[in-house]
């Protein structure tokens, strides 16, 4: 154990290399500290973004892809295929699904009941020219009714956060099937209707008729529909939850407007969409798997060009930190030649006197490696908080220059409100260093020191004594 003997008295004899080398590895560990640190403290807003979101996928009609298609092709494109229940029939059978809701959004005209007045409605060409079906005959019409078919209505949003409430009969379920309705206050006091009475409604593209039985009565606190487009069917009075089957016939092409799946976690949404996609029969030109994915890259976004810039940082780091402390090694040994000359004439074994000079940079780096675990993290922190500072800004600075696109559909035709978390962007993150970082940290440092000690030695320790001693002289 000579040579860690040798190595301890070189390192106090040499103090200005030492301290030196000790900078060098000090700034490399802190710096690869605060990557690993960094891509740590990312993961983790991964998952509270995804907690914050939700665990819903819906399936819904890609906007976006629409949207491209109708450039392409001048405003024409390809009729949508439906979106079935036969499309879809094996994904609520996944492990990953807590629950799930079918949406149908349909239209219908009066039959023996009349829907309750708009009131800012003077005559039919009020409406701005809007057209919502046509008939048979050829001729457009306006409905009367706004239709929604689901599996269960208290999975609402209105009926969640209390804007809607039962207040006669039940809710419709998974268990319903068939022409059942659930009707508004409003419209059922107007054609006198209670729990248990029936009424017809209209397709208004084959103008026929089915009866609906009314299964339960609910309450709207909205007073008046759209200002905007004042006719009948935008009234909050006039809008008809019913069964699923009851409202596909009444649905443009007999499709579901989205399908929504809640997971039993969050981190399961990326496996369940793979799965999801491999079990269904959706077109993909068409529809997507959304788990409110433009809401999650506007929160992570930012976080994420960090995490990705902190990668450069490591390989560059643990490269040319590498690479400098290489040269030192080497220029180290340079001058130490009459040393190791003497030494191995003495007949000191080789692979001791390379122990020595590792042992030697070892010493140094633990050293090095501890200073860093105490000073890394609020490095890390600073570090972090100046560059997602930038990112974040930048963030808004597009988000401020991006014209909100797009029509709020669902408002308009009378369909399920987005009750989906919005996506603020994550301005604020916690370092903390690890014992996994401390491990993995410890594992880099280490292996370039030993590369970084080994290389130069390596050049030296090949030649004989006597060669060494000449070359010095």
């Amino acid at each position: 154990m000579d040579f860690i003997r040798r190595a301890c008295i070189s390192i106090w004899a040499k103090k200005g290399k030492s301290f030196l080398m000790l900078i060098l590895l000090f700034v490399l560990c802190s710096l690869v500290f605060a990557g690993f640190a960094i891509q740590s403290a990312t993961r983790a807003s991964e998952d509270i973004a995804r907690k914050k979101l939700g665990g819903d996928v819906t399936l819904t009609l890609d906007m976006d892809k629409l949207m491209k298609k109708m450039e392409k092709s001048n405003g024409n494109f390809e009729e949508i295929p439906p979106l079935t229940l036969k499309n879809i029939e094996k994904v609520k059978n996944l492990k990953a699904v807590a629950d799930y809701q079918y949406i149908v959004d349909a239209f219908a005209g009066k039959v023996d009941k009349s829907p309750v007045k708009s009131d800012k409605k003077e005559d039919d060409n009020q409406a701005g020219g809007m057209t919502v079906a046509g008939s048979s005959d050829g001729k457009a019409k306006m409905p009367d009714f706004a239709m929604m078919g689901t599996n269960k209505t208290n999975s609402l949003a209105t009926f969640k956060n209390g804007k809607e409430k039962i207040i006669s009969g039940k809710p419709i379920t998974n268990k319903d099937k068939g022409n059942l309705a659930l009707i508004e206050k409003r419209f059922a006091n107007q054609n006198k209707l209670k729990v248990g009475d029936t009424f017809q409604l209209k397709d208004l593209e084959t103008n026929k008729s089915q009866k609906f039985t009314v299964h339960g009565i609910y309450e709207n606190k909205e007073v008046s529909g759209s200002q905007q487009f004042p006719v009948d069917f935008m009234e909050p009075a006039n809008k008809i939850y019913t069964t699923v089957d009851g409202a596909m016939p009444f649905s443009h092409n007999g499709s579901l407007a989205s399908a929504k799946y809640s997971m039993t976690d969050p981190k399961l949404i990326d496996s369940f969409k793979k799965a999801a996609a491999d079990v269904s029969s959706v077109d993909k030109d068409f529809y997507k798997w959304d788990a409110n994915d433009a809401a999650y890259k506007t929160m992570m976004q930012p976080i994420q060009n960090v995490a990705s810039f902190a990668n450069i940082i490591v390989i560059i780091t643990a490269l040319a930190g590498g690479l400098i402390l290489a040269l030192l090694v080497l220029l180290s040994i340079r001058e130490r030649r009459f040393e190791m000359g003497v030494l191995l004439s003495l007949g000191e074994n080789k692979a001791k006197l390379i122990g020595q000079f590792l042992v030697e940079v070892i010493l140094i780096g633990m050293i090095a490696f501890f200073a860093a675990c105490l000073t890394s993290e609020a490095i890390g922190q600073t570090v972090t908080d100046q560059m997602l500072n930038k990112e974040v800004q930048q963030a808004k600075d597009e988000e401020a220059n991006t014209p909100s696109g797009g029509m709020q559909m669902a408002t308009v035709i009378g369909g399920e409100q987005d009750d989906k978390p919005k996506g603020e962007v994550i301005d604020k993150v916690d370092v903390h260093i690890s014992q996994q970082d401390m491990v993995e940290v410890g594992g880099i440092g280490l292996l370039v020191v030993i590369i970084a000690t080994l290389l130069p030695c390596l050049f030296i320790i090949r030649l004989q004594p006597k060669m060494i001693l000449s070359k010095n002289d």
